[in-house]
């Protein structure tokens, strides 16, 4: 009889522990939302962080060249840049809908953020998440180097890049990079007023400031800036509880076991 009580008492105390600790980690499936986000249930989906990083992995390691790929890198070495430029969904939407760098970009952006984010897309982040206000395609950074350093081939970083190749269209070296120092060094040349508007609206320093330093000298240390833009307060790959939470779930298991210890001991 007294055994049996326990039990009963404890099971119960479990399953108070089992519900106020909150849903436990469960297998999710892919949504709908990944193939066709006009469905009503799209309104509130979070794209997963792998699909997108995955997809900058892809095109970035194909071609680093690319201005999407030099906000990637940027944003990976500086967490503590503008959260919203540097957001994962930014940095592929800013891949992705540069149109001239399609043949480089579209077998990766073509079945995943052109699908998802396509125009009728209900899924927030799409709208939320554009791409990074003003940065040209990589064709078109391109053709700036080349005709700055046509006109004035003495320029110093002019050595950055070497003429675009024949077949591809693009050099293959850190094209922004390149194009900062021409505009700053000279930013009334005729090829800049795309990076004078881009530096005006977003004052992005590795990109507009000629003093920025990396903290890590540019050294790419994961796929893509991890912070959290989605849900600020849930750090990335967290449950979403606070420190202060964590705190409070412990003291309750602390208690819950105290009683039952005293349950014990009385009907002993």
């Amino acid at each position: 009889m007294r055994s049996s009580l326990f039990l009963a008492v404890t099971s119960a105390l479990i399953a108070s522990v089992w519900a106020h600790d909150g849903p436990h980690d469960t297998p999710t499936a892919p949504s709908v939302c990944l193939s066709a986000p006009t469905n009503a249930t799209c309104s509130s989906f979070v794209i997963p962080s792998a699909t997108i990083t995955g997809a900058i992995g892809d095109i970035c390691k194909a071609s680093s060249f690319l201005p999407g790929c030099s906000l990637n890198t940027a944003c990976s070495a500086d967490s503590s840049l503008n959260a919203t430029y540097c957001a994962p969904l930014t940095i592929l939407a800013t891949l992705c809908t540069a149109t001239d760098d399609a043949a480089l970009t579209n077998s990766t952006c073509g079945t995943t953020y052109n699908v998802f984010c396509s125009k009728d897309s209900l899924i927030p982040g799409c709208k939320s998440l554009p791409a990074f206000p003003g940065l040209p395609s990589g064709k078109a950074v391109t053709g700036a180097i080349y005709s700055v350093c046509q006109e004035m081939p003495m320029m110093t970083d002019c050595k950055i890049c070497p003429a675009p190749d024949a077949k591809t269209g693009y050099s293959n070296c850190d094209e922004v990079k390149a194009w900062k120092g021409l505009c700053l060094d000279m930013p009334d040349m005729t090829q800049c007023p795309p990076f004078n508007t881009m530096c005006n609206s977003t004052k992005f320093a590795p990109f507009c400031n000629m003093d920025y330093k990396s903290p890590n000298n540019g050294t790419v240390t994961s796929p893509t800036n991890t912070t959290n833009t989605t849900n600020p307060s849930t750090p990335a790959g967290g449950n979403g509880k606070s420190g202060a939470g964590a705190l409070a779930d412990s003291m309750v298991m602390t208690s819950l076991v105290a009683i039952v210890a005293g349950v014990f001991a009385l009907i002993l």
